[in-house]
């Protein structure tokens, strides 16, 4: 179970600079959420039904918070948090991202809530908030813990070599929040409200600004997001089920700013069960929810042991053919006599046996050439006896 939140506090200046509420609120909905998922009507009271929470990240108003049913809880591990603010100045914490990475038994898992930037003009800037967060969220999970990773075939096209990870690198990757992507202004205000009210959304979903960006590979490149069947999601009057059209309010075109997506190097690993939106009314947002149904992976490790040694095996038999084989139709040359001034050859047959071109040459093994000069040349070797010519015609 996974849950992100937006504006949990105020976005003034206040709070933005000083966070003096974000740690409050943020601990405050932990423990309702928690409260809520544990309570009898839920649970039955079953501790196998119980959920334990595994992290929880906040930066000003941005919060998520990841929960794991008890039996599962000693699966998780190498779990790590990252903020990113994109906001004023290009790094206040209005607008930004939190994250939580983690391996649930031995799949790599990677949530994201995000608060882009607002305002139905400003396509450019959110494109631009999504890349600034994707390049700099990015998680030091250690050399031991990149290396179990890679082993257990996650990690492997990206992190090989490396201790470091980006939000891709994960076998599965959710990315949700209030993205602010609205419909496109080629569609006037009061055409938008009207076809909301009506729900009339073909259209609607054929001007999304956040459909449109992915089609133009500008943001969210390799993302899934689900068939959108949900009337969109703000701007509504706080308390009610009305879009915003009081006259004292600034008039918004209706838009799905909540989005969830996601990204699965395994596409067949995810299945989408549910995206819909929740109706509470507390918020000028409507909250969107997806349901998946995950592969996860569970590494046995005897067989794992058994490939691993099969693999090795095969690469040894595939060195040894790749290296240099030859054969001499003689191991040794016996010159017999050999007198001063005279020469005396004997030949000899080198063979490429191998299956790679082989190169050979003469090497003269100078600590012999001292027995040579001082104890004459009864030598048997054709280095020797070569060196052994070559001395004596030089004397």
């Amino acid at each position: 179970m996974v849950i992100g939140l937006q504006e949990m506090v105020d976005l003034n200046a206040v709070n933005v600079a000083v966070e003096n509420k974000s740690a409050q609120k943020s601990q405050a909905w932990v423990e309702r959420i928690r409260h809520t998922l544990n309570a009898a009507k839920n649970s039955n009271n079953d501790p196998n039904r119980a959920y334990i929470q595994i992290s929880s990240k906040y930066l000003v108003g941005l919060m998520l918070c990841v929960f794991v049913k008890a039996p599962h809880k000693g699966r998780v591990k190498c779990v790590h948090e990252h903020s990113v603010g994109v906001g004023v100045m290009g790094m206040m914490g209005n607008k930004g991202g939190v994250s939580v990475r983690l391996q649930f038994y031995d799949s790599t898992l990677c949530f994201v809530n995000s608060h882009l930037a607002a305002h139905r003009e400003n396509v450019a800037g959110r494109n631009a908030d999504f890349q600034n967060i994707l390049s700099k969220l990015q998680y030091d999970i250690g050399h031991e813990a990149a290396k179990q990773s890679i082993q257990n075939g996650s990690l492997s096209q990206w992190a090989s070599g490396s201790q470091t990870i980006g939000v891709m690198d994960h076998d599965i990757a959710f990315w949700m929040g209030d993205l602010n992507y609205r419909i496109d202004e080629s569609m006037t205000t009061e055409e938008v409200l009207t076809l909301s009210e009506k729900g009339a959304l073909d259209k609607l979903r054929r001007n999304d600004q956040l459909n449109t960006e992915r089609a133009e590979g500008r943001c969210f490149q390799g993302w899934e997001e689900g068939q959108i069947n949900f009337l969109p999601t703000y701007k509504y009057q706080p308390g009610t089920d009305l879009y915003e059209q009081r006259p004292e309010k600034k008039l918004r075109a209706p838009a799905w700013c909540d989005r969830v997506l996601w990204l699965a190097q395994e596409p067949n690993h995810l299945k989408l069960l549910n995206y819909t939106r929740s109706e509470l009314n507390v918020s000028d947002h409507k909250p969107v929810m997806a349901d998946f149904a995950v592969t996860i992976k569970n590494v046995i490790e005897s067989d794992r042991e058994k490939v691993y040694h099969s693999v090795m095996k095969r690469l040894d038999e595939y060195e040894n053919q790749s290296l240099p084989m030859v054969g001499l139709d003689r191991s040794e040359l016996d010159f017999g006599e050999v007198r001063y001034g005279r020469s005396k050859t004997l030949p000899i047959r080198i063979t490429n046996t191998g299956k790679v071109i082989a190169q050979f040459r003469l090497v003269p093994k100078l600590d012999e050439v001292r027995i040579l000069l001082w104890e004459g040349c009864e030598l048997n070797s054709i280095y020797t006896s070569l060196l052994c010519a070559r001395t004596l015609t030089s004397l």
